[in-house]
């Protein structure tokens, strides 16, 4: 199952990204410009995978008699130190754009980012997440937007991994405190203009979701043939990715789902769970394929793996390249959206490799490099 969620993991941050550029791809790729145009669904899915690593993670703690607190030390520096690394990096990025653009300019024009008018208050609620209480009508993403809009999910993230660690406190009822949390959530689902201050309440069903899938897979609830489960996979991939052309993806969902968001959260849970006797198949072929498909399936595993830190610059950090693709072709050529896609990758698997893998636990750093074939 690691090596399909870190395709599904490399896949949302993938559709985030692409969503975030994808005025670019309407000169372009007009086409994918349609389907990614709704990429922001990314987001639900990191909740749904974030759920099941966690009841993972947490079924672990249990099994293995450990201390909550190493939980959340572990959780701790998964989300931390690569955010703030991630701030820093934002910081330096007007000014050095500023600076390349002065080699063909001859001149250096001083930026005025956003995040000068930020006070020392406002600065240690955005680094400690806390900025997401503070949202009026909703607007989680506004309160991080004046250094970087995504960082809002990290907010609502943590507050799931301290849900799990005050249930791991009192382990005996686990599962109890996990099923009346999501018995709230569901119940308030009804009542949204209530969760509008950041609370992690309104996203817990999509969390949920993960938790079920990973307990349906540890029950060995699951479908053995492969022969039922392909066709699945590909009937919800193709009916989501023609809804998406068609511009009606998330009315759909709206109709079918409280909102767009948990709809998908519910169809990509689903999905995953079809997907595990693919996983098996990928994992073959990873190690016995041909070398294409064997480059293509470590390619997705490494997106995955790089995932968080894909996450945390892209949309900041894709400015560089872009940058370089407009010298070397015109934005109307698919061209230059594949070059400033793949340097903007190849960046963040740099600040993974020194920002986000040092604070890895050594387990996970295997895990990794198992998923990666190396």
């Amino acid at each position: 199952m690691n090596l399909i969620l870190d395709i599904a993991r490399g896949i949302a941050a993938l559709g985030v990204f692409l969503f975030h550029i994808s005025d670019g791809l309407r000169e372009s790729m007009p086409a994918m410009a349609s389907i990614f145009r709704f990429g922001s669904l990314g987001v639900p899915l990191f909740f749904v995978i974030s759920g099941y690593v966690i009841s993972a993670s947490a079924d672990a703690i249990i099994r293995k008699n450990e201390s909550a607190n190493a939980f959340l030390k572990r959780r701790f520096l998964r989300i931390y130190p690569p955010f703030w690394c991630s701030i820093l990096v934002v910081l330096a990025l007007p000014y050095l754009i500023a600076a390349i653009s002065m080699l063909k300019s001859g001149v250096y024009e001083a930026p005025l980012p956003q995040f000068l008018a930020l006070s020392g208050g406002e600065w240690l609620q955005l680094i400690s997440l806390a900025k997401v209480f503070l949202a009026d009508n909703g607007d989680l993403q506004g309160q991080f937007s004046q250094v970087n809009s995504v960082y809002w999910t990290l907010a609502i993230e943590f507050q799931f991994y301290l849900l799990v660690y005050l249930a791991l406190l009192f382990r005996h009822h686990f599962l109890l405190i996990v099923a009346t949390v999501t018995a709230a959530s569901l119940v308030l689902l009804a009542y949204p203009q209530a969760l509008n201050s950041g609370l992690f309440l309104y996203f817990w069903p999509m969390f949920a979701l993960g938790i079920g899938l990973f307990h349906a897979i540890k029950h060995d609830c699951k479908i053995d043939r492969l022969a039922v489960s392909a066709p699945a996979v590909a009937l919800l991939l193709g009916t989501l990715l023609g809804l998406a052309y068609r511009g009606t993806l998330t009315d759909v969902l709206d109709q079918l789902f409280p909102s767009a968001s948990l709809g998908f959260a519910t169809v990509c849970a689903l999905t995953l769970w079809f997907c595990q006797p693919i996983g098996l198949l990928l994992e073959a072929a990873k190690h016995d394929g041909y070398r294409p498909v064997r480059w293509l399936i470590k390619g997705a595993a490494f997106l995955g793996v790089i995932s968080y830190s894909v996450y945390l610059l892209h949309g900041k950090l894709f400015e560089l390249p872009a940058m370089v693709a407009r010298q070397l072709v015109p934005m109307t050529n698919p061209l230059n959206v594949l070059l400033t896609v793949l340097g903007t990758l190849a960046l963040c698997a740099v600040f993974y490799m020194y920002c986000e893998k040092p604070f890895l636990s050594k387990k996970l750093q295997k895990l990794n490099e198992k998923t990666l074939g190396n």
